[in-house]
């Protein structure tokens, strides 16, 4: 075998040399040019995620206090926002939940890659709760009917001029981001964070799981809804049990100190009072307007009545166990 020609090998060798460097910096990632439905689907998607966190909140807020949740729903929808930024984006996944949905992340381009995420967070976040939270305190203090050469008077103008410049901003940067698809929010363009393919060999379809699970969801809800205030707890309830206990064959429960009481005492008023009381003088229920069922057994007329309104045809005695069926007042003779 021949060798080699020198002047060859110098040249293969500087010619390695000289692109081997551009090969180890060439970017991997492929950037989609159009991937703007994605993007304002995702952002929609986040918003409906806040949403659906928010009501849990809200309700186990409503149970502490009436109007808790309105007072403070700023402040529950930042820190449900800022918790599922850092859970997602904060946690080096690169992408919101909703992005990863629509097969998105951020593109790590450039230096700082993470304290630019960062500080997206802190602004997007942040900024906006502290922003709105100014506005909403010199409002209340009604900075906007201070006297026009006062302090607070030039602060609210200057205010007011910087939101309407950054919502004309925005409008300008929404226009952009129709016509290149690049960023969707001034915040990212100034912080150069760019949304791309995550995987870009992947045809981007449109998935609906997400908005089915929304349709299932809400037709059940409204199904329940509907459905509830036709159904009798106290009368499902004691259905079941004759049921279960006659499928089991098992005995008649009747509490003895229930089923002890004296004849002119209201079982029903005897066990309502034993929830609140430890102890019970049992001739402070004598019955009032006393009504006998089939069984023999004395009650209110009030009493029972509701009873057999709210149990139908699955109403029992309580001293005894039996069925209740009808009712009659009692005379004494």
């Amino acid at each position: 075998m021949s060798a080699i020609d020198p002047q060859w090998a110098n040249a293969w060798s500087s010619t390695i040399a000289h692109i081997e460097p551009r090969l180890t910096h060439t970017p991997t990632t492929v950037v989609s040019r159009n991937v703007r439905v994605g993007k304002l689907d995702a952002e929609l998607l986040d918003g409906e995620l806040t949403e659906m966190l928010r009501e849990p909140v809200s309700n186990a807020l409503s149970l502490v206090r009436p109007g808790l949740a309105e007072t403070y729903r700023l402040e529950i929808d930042t820190m449900i926002r800022a918790l599922l930024f850092w859970l997602s984006v904060g946690s080096h996944r690169r992408a919101t939940y909703a992005q990863g949905l629509q097969n998105l992340q951020y593109a790590r381009t450039g230096r700082g890659f993470a304290q630019r995420v960062h500080w997206f967070g802190i602004l997007s976040i942040g900024g906006h709760y502290a922003w709105a939270r100014m506005v909403g305190a010199m409002s209340l203090a009604g900075w906007a009917d201070a006297p026009q050469s006062s302090i607070r008077a030039r602060l609210w103008r200057l205010v007011q001029r910087v939101e309407r410049i950054t919502k004309v901003a925005a409008l300008l940067n929404f226009a952009a981001f129709l016509a290149l698809g690049q960023y969707p929010s001034i915040i990212e363009r100034i912080l150069n964070l760019r949304l791309v393919h995550a995987r870009p060999q992947l045809l981007h379809s449109v998935s609906f799981e997400f908005l089915n699970r929304q349709l299932v969801w809400h037709a059940f809800t409204e199904f329940v809804m509907f459905a509830m205030p036709l159904v009798n707890p106290a009368r499902a309830r004691a259905w079941v049990v004759r049921n279960v206990r006659g499928v089991m064959r098992l005995p008649v429960s009747v509490d003895p100190s229930v089923a002890e009481l004296p004849d002119d005492t209201c079982a029903v008023c005897f066990v309502d009072a034993r929830k609140d009381v430890s102890e019970v003088l049992e001739d402070t229920h004598s019955a009032v307007n006393p009504y006998v069922t089939n069984c023999g057994h004395r009650y209110c007329y009030v009493c029972i009545s509701m009873r057999m309104m709210a149990e139908a045809d699955e109403c029992s005695c309580l001293r005894c166990g039996s069925k209740i069926d009808r009712i009659r007042q009692y005379l004494e003779l």
